[in-house]
């Protein structure tokens, strides 16, 4: 059978042994977990044990993209990297936009996958079907970007793709990350640590064929009409013209969710010194989107005048903004930038790095940490002297920053004190979105979701936001459009429960979800007749959506044998018992009323009650029956470990004092 869309390839790596092997992906193998996450989440689970160290050679990298890849499809230049957390022990994934997953498409391949251990810093090149792996001494300790440039010197040629970790990746920091193209973050759960240990620091990759496709003429028309669909559509001008921080505004003096000191507070009367509508005066230095996006939010920023003159980077999205800006009580803009600008250069998750500081403050502001713990250093609120010196203290692993470049969930564990100022979700912290204020869908995600405490990287229920928006489309997909309202729970299982599926088989096709979830303007009814067309197969939404469905249980399935369950589903009581501060947004005096929904979630999932685990008979109708199987044992040892049975023990949970 010819094959359309998918290069039907991926190379794995032995780092240890310094081979690769090229092997092909049957039709059956793309058919039931179509590219990108769905490949990734399937290696995973079948080659990594739940007990292995995140940082021994026996974890496993995985990069990968997907059918749409490559094709002049917009925004389908996102690259799914997948590793065991280092951060939370447990599954972890992130996602990048950029240009260098489509160059690996055109190299030939969807995926790349590495095991072992380098023997000495080393980088990848991979040149169409001539791949080495090289000496990497010369590049080891430098930023991203500076390393993106000495590649491109040294292979002669600037249009190669590359992905990079910084110093914080090669100093086995937890919450390191992942770029490409200098400033393409995949951000979370840490996989640019597990990329370090294995000694490389970079992939380069050039490629120079093309994505077969099976009927050009239909898609280039489905792309077109998307694409005009776009340049209409009010939330992808949003975020044409301000990038992700135009959340500010509404998020602060409308809704009242601005993450100001560690998510206590909802509201700042100054935020809007940190608005999209402000930093596009101030500091937006140029555009720059994705491979073929259909937006372009992509932003490089620089500071013009004051102490931080001259300052630059890539971005920075909201995101990236908030954790070292707002979270540890600061509110202008040139020193958010000058932070975020450092998050960069050391290759670190900009949430987790201000989850940390901002934990540690909390701890100092209650007396808990004192100069004596810290090394001399004030953890005043806004102090940013102190934020500058613990992300080059985390990076390198130095003095107090040593401790928290485990992120604050093992920094409370080691020390023994704050577990009550911990904004953590399985290992993983929550970013700058508070549930009291932004919606009760999302804060039904993040109990829930399956690389912990986590953003836009599953559910993405912006049909709370903004499906109002779209008229008929939350009658349509949950059946009223009640649910439109943030702060209400009518409706929430049932959006998490959709969301959570789409967004899964979205990111195995690679699409931005800024084009699928925030804005609405691509919809299955767009997505189906696209893939079809790409690859001249006939997916209809229930597979599409039941390939969603079942990568989402297999993730699951992965927490469920480190015995993380029913009892792990909640957020921080921060949320769900300590109203919000009084604001004079909607959010004041509100709480996350999680318990309201968490029944129904389940009901919708068919997870079993007892343990919250995958439920058997749904895992066997999705096509994992070993899955099934292999969780009967951890179903008695889960219900064991909460009735206190002799024995009984998580996986990869740190110890306190440890």
């Amino acid at each position: 059978m010819s094959i359309n869309g998918w290069r039907g390839k991926r190379i794995r790596f032995n780092l240890t042994k310094g081979t690769w092997d090229v092997e092909e992906t049957p039709y059956e193998y793309r058919r039931k977990w179509l590219g990108g996450r769905g490949y990734n989440s399937e290696v995973l689970y079948n080659n990594v044990p739940v007990d292995v160290d995140p940082l021994s050679p026996e974890n496993v990298v995985c990069l990968g993209v997907g059918p749409l890849s490559g094709t002049f499809g917009p925004s389908t230049g996102r690259v799914t990297v997948t590793a065991k957390s280092p951060l939370t022990g447990g599954f972890g994934d992130s996602n990048m936009g950029g240009h260098w997953g489509a160059e690996l498409k055109y190299a030939g391949y969807e995926q790349i996958i590495l095991t072992g251990k380098a023997p000495k810093p080393s980088y990848i090149w991979i040149d169409d079907d001539k791949i080495e792996i090289r000496d990497g001494s010369h590049i080891w300790g430098k930023f991203p970007r500076d390393a993106d440039a000495i590649i491109k010197e040294e292979l002669g040629d600037k249009d190669i793709h590359i992905v990079t970790i910084g110093p914080a990746g090669e100093n086995l920091v937890r919450f390191a990350c992942t770029f490409n193209d200098c400033y393409r973050a995949a951000g979370r759960t840490g996989h640019g640590a597990v990329i370090g240990s294995k000694n490389i620091k970079a992939i380069a990759v050039r490629g120079t064929s093309g994505v077969k496709i099976a009927k050009p003429e239909e898609y280039y028309k489905i792309c077109s009409d998307w694409r005009e669909t776009m340049r209409t559509d009010p939330m992808a001008q949003g975020l044409f013209n301000f990038g992700s921080l135009i959340l500010i505004m509404p998020c602060n003096y409308e809704m009242g969710w601005f993450p100001w000191k560690n998510l206590k507070y909802g509201y700042h009367p100054d935020a809007r010194n940190i608005s999209g509508e402000v930093w596009a005066k101030k500091h937006l230095r140029h555009k720059e989107g994705c491979f073929s996006c259909a937006i372009c939010c992509g932003i490089v920023s620089e500071v013009r005048e004051g102490k931080y003159a001259g300052d630059y980077t890539g971005g920075p999205e909201y995101e990236a903004a908030v954790p070292t800006g707002p979270r540890v009580g600061i509110i202008d803009s040139e020193t958010t930038l000058h932070n975020a600008m450092l998050t960069n250069n050391y290759g670190m998750d900009a949430i987790e790095a201000g989850a940390s500081i901002s934990w540690a403050m909390e701890c100092w502001e209650h007396g808990l940490l004192t100069s004596k713990d810290t090394g001399g250093i004030d953890l005043t609120w806004g102090n940013q002297e102190a934020v500058e010196q613990l992300l080059h203290d985390m990076t390198y692993r130095k003095g107090f920053g040593d401790i928290l470049a485990d992120g604050p969930w093992r920094a409370s564990m080691k020390l023994g004190l704050g577990e009550e100022y911990l904004t953590v979700t399985r290992g993983m912290s929550l970013p700058g979105d508070d549930p009291r204020g932004l919606g009760f869908g999302y804060g039904l995600s993040f109990a829930v979701g399956t690389r912990g405490g986590c953003d836009h990287l599953r559910s993405l229920c912006c049909l709370e936001l903004s499906g109002y928006l779209y008229p008929g489309l939350n009658m349509k997909i949950v059946g009223t459009e009640e649910c439109s309202k943030p702060l209400t729970t009518i409706g929430k299982p049932k959006m998490v429960y959709w969301e959570e599926n789409q967004k899964a088989f979205v990111d195995c096709l690679q699409v931005c979800c800024f084009n699928t979830h925030w804005s609405y303007g691509c919809r299955n009814e767009h997505l189906i007749p696209m893939i079809n067309a790409v690859t001249g197969l006939d997916f209809t939404e229930e597979e599409l959506m039941t390939i969603g469905e079942r990568i989402y249980n297999l993730e699951r399935a992965y927490w469920s044998k480190m015995l993380s369950g029913k009892h792990e589903d909640t957020v921080p009581k921060r949320f769900t018992h300590e109203p919000m501060p009084e604001n004079p947004a909607a959010s004041s005096g509100k709480v996350l009323p999680l318990d309201e929904m968490l029944p129904e979630y389940y009901r919708l999932r068919q997870y079993e009650p007892e343990t919250g685990f995958p439920g058997d008979k749904r895992l066997r109708e999705l096509g994992l029956e070993d899955i099934a199987e292999e969780l009967k044992p951890y179903r008695k040892k889960y219900i064991d470990l909460h009735e206190g049975k002799k024995g009984a023990k998580p996986q990869q949970q740190p110890k306190k004092g440890k």
